[in-house]
């Protein structure tokens, strides 16, 4: 998963592209935030909680273009991207997703997990 050209607009709106490759395929939707839609906080969070946490965390965008599942299996932090889009069929759209699952560590990966989606938002 890649997240890529950040841009602003009239200081509210945050947006950049987030790119999914793998297996012969690849896909990519323009996500839209307000300020970020708290993905710095969520992944700060994980980061806090590296020890571990019940059930499963979830980050979406305001627009619902972009989800982020985390969940802890105590020796891995499973993070499950999804993307969303619409696709032009017959005069309409007709809605697909695809997900995107990365795993790291609790602990040094989990915090440049963290440090870099924070560094990501700040350019």
């Amino acid at each position: 998963m890649t997240l890529a050209d950040l841009g602003r607009l009239d200081g509210d709106v945050v947006y950049f592209a987030a790119r999914a490759e793998g297996g012969g395929m690849s896909t990519a939707v323009s996500v839209e935030t307000l300020h970020g839609d708290g993905l710095e906080t969520f992944a700060a969070g994980l980061e806090s909680d590296f020890r571990g946490w019940p059930g499963e965390r979830v980050w979406k965008s305001f627009r619902g273009d972009l989800e982020l599942h985390a969940t802890h299996g105590g020796r891995s932090v499973e993070l499950a991207w999804t993307l969303h889009g619409l696709e032009p069929a017959g005069g309409g759209a007709r809605p697909w997703s695809c997900t995107v699952r990365t795993f790291v560590t609790p602990g040094e990966e989990l915090r440049r997990f963290s440090a870099d989606v924070a560094g990501f938002l700040a350019t």
